[in-house]
């Protein structure tokens, strides 16, 4: 095979959002021996729409998502950076370096370092820069990382060939996000092993190098359980080697493009670039797809994003438009209450690590001590008089759920009535079982109860309506205080991705009391249910304060006032 002449390889390392720092490597490699470089991933094209591609799933298959993720963007590479995976320091050390370097980075495990042997032959690498303890691989020569930066600086030119090292990229937030042109190179407690150096302008770029990613590549990463582990180590080097091939990280609370605001304007930002999932938490890849799509074109939440939860928590005035009585929204005018409930959010922010947003939840029918025309027990509100409320909380930013009081009818067929308010995106729904009466049953003679099926009803109804409109995520919450409210509640159906399901504890009186209701209704609470809590003004005693209120365990993603 014929030999070609040697050529000067330069690596650059560029962030996520720009370029953070350069190292300038010169490798003496033969014309043959030269890395082929990244892979471009090549998504299948959508047939529904050609002018887009279908995501790439990356699972955490046997083979680890390192080593698939390693697979969906290096063909080869000149060496691989390595750590153990119980050393979360080190981890983080290696990911900076991976980052810096543009090479894939690989968790090892120190008693058997096979799987790694593995994938360094695939990559041809010739060696492995190694962070912390990492056992003999045979064919690849270890060189030990050094901690400070003129150590690593020698080892480079010692090891690597002859170069001019500008910096070190740094790695904030566990690699998921670098934000400052100022590149530190950090441990996981942020004390700087490295100081900052001078960026410098991009070299000219190599075969294997961030430039070859055209189009560009969007990688969505989800948060591992903990930040320990086997499952964080495979994470922050999927991470990691994702940065280093260049592609733009989206890193996500929650396996879902349209969790936040951020993850949704990365999406519709980067509406060319291809979409690789890392991660098997994220679904199929005809799910994913949806996703994305639903992330270009579905309108977002109060707060950005288009998933209900986790992405914010909700304070909310409860009540009746002009009636004092049913609670503090009907104390004031529609934009004293939207400043009330806006004010009354913003107590809440010092506590949670969500974004808080201001809601109402509207009772649009209301329990009546008569008959009424129709025999229900219910008065029910004209769309008119509630449609101010509703477009005044759109332009505010402020959630509304309405609710449900149905008296002898049932659910559902109330929750008709009001479909061309739950066509809005920031409008939700509540039933409250208190007032659901059976034939022969009036109010404040018996406490009302559903049964499971007849709410999985409305949830139906409620996640087709959404989809038909192409609406951001429902909440549909369901009022209880005693467990004979809601009967069959194991069989309760969260699988609508549509709808998310909501429980709200309605007790009321002294701490003790309501933590007693909490905490019998949170037990054996159906997979995918979330909790809300309500605050009596006049009934608690005391009423419990912001910081009282999410310290109750789980902390409340909905919390309601009367």
């Amino acid at each position: 095979m014929r030999r070609g002449p040697s050529r000067t390889v330069a690596i650059v390392a560029a962030s996520a959002i720009g370029l953070v720092a350069a190292v300038g490597c010169t490798v003496d490699l033969d014309e043959d021996d030269a890395p082929a470089g990244l892979v471009q991933p090549e998504a299948l094209p959508d047939e529904a729409d050609p002018g887009r591609s279908l995501p790439i799933v990356v699972d955490d298959s046997e083979a680890g998502l390192a080593r698939g993720t390693a697979q969906q963007f290096f063909a080869r590479a000149p060496f691989v950076v390595a750590a153990p995976f119980d050393d979360p320091a080190a981890l983080v050390r290696a990911a900076s370096l991976a980052v810096a370097t543009s090479v894939p980075m690989l968790p090892v495990d120190p008693a058997d370092g096979a799987a790694v042997l593995e994938e360094v032959e695939r990559l041809g690498a010739s060696h492995v820069l190694a962070v912390g303890a990492v056992p003999d691989l045979g064919t690849a020569s270890i060189i030990e990382a050094p901690a400070d930066k003129a150590a690593i600086e020698e080892m480079i030119e010692r090891d690597l060939g002859e170069k001019e090292v500008a910096a070190t990229a740094g790695a904030l937030d566990a690699i998921a996000a670098i934000d400052s042109d100022d590149a530190t190179l950090l441990s996981l407690a942020d004390q700087p092993l490295a100081g900052p150096g001078p960026t410098t302008e991009p070299q000219a770029l190599p075969e294997f190098g961030r430039s070859q990613l055209d189009p560009p590549v969007l990688a969505l990463v989800s948060a591992p359980a903990s930040e320990e582990g086997r499952e964080w180590a495979e994470h922050i080097a999927a991470t990691a080697t994702a940065r280093a091939a260049g592609a733009t990280v989206v890193p996500l609370a929650v396996p879902d493009p349209r969790a936040s605001a951020s993850s949704v304007a990365a999406i519709r930002d980067h509406e060319d670039a291809t979409v690789v999932a890392l991660g098997s938490g994220f679904g199929t890849v005809a799910e994913l797809n949806e996703r994305v799509r639903a992330a270009v074109s579905v309108p977002e939440l109060p707060g950005g994003g288009q998933l209900v939860f986790p992405g914010r928590r909700m304070i909310a005035l409860y009540g009746h438009p002009g009636v004092p009585a049913m609670g503090l929204l009907g104390e004031q005018p529609v934009d004293e209450a939207i400043a009330r409930a806006v004010e009354l959010a913003e107590q809440y922010e010092p506590f949670s690590s969500e974004p808080v947003i201001p809601a109402f939840e509207l009772i649009v029918t209301v329990a009546s001590v008569s008959a009424g025309a129709d025999g229900n027990y219910s008065n029910i509100a004209e769309v008119a008089q509630v449609r101010p409320w509703i477009d005044a909380a759109a332009e505010a930013g402020v959630y509304v759920v309405l609710d449900l009081q149905p008296g002898r009818t049932d659910f559902l067929t109330q929750a008709r009535m009001f479909e061309d308010l739950l066509r809005e995106p920031h409008v939700g729904l509540a039933l409250d079982p208190e007032w659901r009466l059976k034939p022969g049953e009036v109010h404040l003679q018996q406490i009302g109860q559903v049964d499971a099926a007849e709410v999985n009803e409305v949830t139906d109804w409620l996640a087709d309506l959404t989809a038909e409109h192409d609406l951001p995520q429902k909440l549909l919450i369901l009022h209880q205080f005693q467990q004979r409210m809601i009967l069959d509640r194991e069989s309760l159906d969260t699988s609508r991705d549509e709808v998310v399901l909501l429980i709200h504890a309605d007790g009321h009186g002294v701490p003790g009391e309501k933590m007693s209701t909490w905490n019998a209704l949170k037990t054996g609470l159906p997979d995918g249910v979330w909790l809300g809590w309500k605050n009596f003004i006049d009934e608690d005693f005391p009423t419990f304060t912001p910081e009282r209120t999410m310290q109750i365990g789980p902390a409340p993603w909905f919390v309601s006032y009367q």
